[in-house]
């Protein structure tokens, strides 16, 4: 009898341990009570309507935390699912994997497949195949656009996906058949959320990612078409400056990453005299992910035509909010210009209540002294890869009335900003969280903004833009 009872307890007390030493309720937990406490966007996200909604979440999640105690893969993706709840894009959380193996390395790639990493890859090694008459069905196959991997997708269902794509042959040592490459779940007729693995088995989340005419992302062609180009891509890494006929000039500009702001200085000074002496012009920003407005201020001039208000930003007043200001005060007073402004900044936020926003600008009226004679038209071509400060151009292009979107929807990183990060407690998670919010902007978070044009994937998207900028 005693036995029984000292096993019975020793069950108990287990049971009890393992609740309290839950890595990824823990974790949870840490990211919860940050973000309700930190976040912008929580109270545009979370009111009396969908309180109850909201709390619901939370509960499952929690729930569904203590069964991947101490999987980080299976925790990060839980962890994703609350992140996502609220429209806020630039506030997201990435895997700490900072991994780079030379795949011309024996010992290198035996080192990665001995691994934790590759070896908890969850492999499926059953399964048929479906090859569908219809390129727009999901169970297909699909060879990826740097043709390293050719992957089936099945049905496989659990907490976060619908289907999985299988490897079924792949040119890398560091993935092999049967791993699973990625996970969907269906929100929509052919949407999906997506977690992705990438070449080292970190994990990427992508929401709402298309199947549209046999391709699945961007990046996914279905193995049976015979023109595998996502003309929404670009693949340039660099600046470019191009007169494509006696009427149009061309640029590329990649980013606007605060160092390149000499790079791109110098680019625009080099073709100024050339941009002003063409009627057309085409700004591609493709796949620029943003950076500083002072990269995108000096394109101002080639398609300004009116003032136009700046829209009005606000910061959010927390403790943690206000400890970083002065943190990263401390770092820059002495070289920075704008010291003072922040210093007052700071007090401010000091002197309202917790939680509260204080104005940062009321809106600014933008203008310049001049309208530049030429350019007589200008086009931007965007895509869903175009953020942040790529986007402030978007907004300009939208005051402008010789200039004109053409592209996709861009990828809507623009009602919140001002990042902030912070590690999770266990996993060693980075989790990002905005500070300031824009008042107008807002309405384009996630959505993005629309372009005047859409442009198909049948035809390179400059000749498409290069015939709509002439007959408008």
């Amino acid at each position: 009898m005693r036995l029984i009872l000292t096993f019975l307890f020793l069950i108990v007390y287990l049971s009890i341990t393992n609740a309290q030493n839950c890595k990824c309720e823990d974790e949870l937990n840490f990211v919860i009570n940050y973000y309700e406490e930190n976040l912008p966007g929580f109270i545009d996200n979370v009111d009396e309507k969908n309180i109850e909604l909201y709390n619901k979440l939370k509960k499952q999640l929690l729930k569904q935390a203590t069964n991947y105690c101490n999987s980080e893969a299976d925790c990060f993706k839980t962890l994703v699912l609350y992140v996502e709840y609220f429209r806020d894009n630039h506030s997201s959380i990435y895997q700490n994997n900072d991994l780079s193996i030379d795949e011309n390395k024996e010992e290198e790639v035996e080192k990665f497949i001995n691994s934790k990493v590759f070896k908890e890859r969850e492999v499926i090694e059953n399964y048929t195949p479906k090859s569908s008459f219809s390129i727009n069905k999901i169970e297909n196959s699909y060879q990826s656009s740097d043709e390293l991997y050719t992957v089936a997708v099945i049905k496989s269902k659990n907490n976060f996906r619908d289907y999985v794509g299988v490897i079924t042959n792949s040119k890398t040592p560091l993935w092999v058949k049967g791993q699973v490459k990625f996970e969907l779940k269906k929100v929509g007729v052919n949407t999906f959320d997506m977690f992705q693995y990438d070449q080292y088995h970190s994990i990427k989340y992508y929401k709402n990612v298309k199947l549209k005419d046999g391709i699945l992302n961007d990046r996914w062609f279905n193995i049976d078409l015979k023109n595998k180009i996502s003309y929404n891509l670009v693949s340039g890494k660099e600046l470019v400056f191009k007169q494509l006929d006696d009427q149009t000039n061309y640029m590329y500009i990649p980013t606007f990453k605060r160092k390149w702001i000499a790079k791109i200085d110098e680019f625009y000074q080099k073709n100024d005299s050339l941009i002003r002496a063409k009627p057309y012009l085409i700004i591609d920003v493709r796949n620029n992910g943003g950076g500083s407005d002072f990269c995108v201020s000096p394109l101002l001039e080639y398609i300004y035509t009116k003032p136009f208000y700046s829209d009005v930003v606000d910061v959010y007043s927390t403790k943690e909010n206000i400890r970083k200001n002065i943190e990263f005060y401390e770092s820059v007073k002495n070289d920075s210009i704008n010291s003072k402004y922040m210093a007052n900044e700071i007090e401010m936020m000091k002197s309202v209540k917790n939680k509260t926003f204080i104005p940062r600008n009321k809106g600014q009226i933008i203008e310049l002294d001049t309208i530049a004679k030429k350019p007589l038209k200008v086009a931007i071509i965007m895509n869903k890869y175009c953020a942040s400060s790529c986007e402030t151009l978007l907004f300009w292009g939208l005051e402008s009335d010789k200039t004109i979107l053409v592209g996709e929807n861009s990828g809507g990183y623009v009602g919140y900003g001002e990042v902030t990060s912070v590690r999770t407690p266990n996993f060693n998670f980075q989790l990002t969280c905005t500070m300031t919010r824009y008042n107008k902007q807002r309405k384009f978070e996630v959505i993005g903004i629309s372009p005047k044009y859409y442009l198909t994937n049948k035809k390179d998207w400059i000749e498409q833009t290069i015939d709509i900028l002439k007959k408008e």
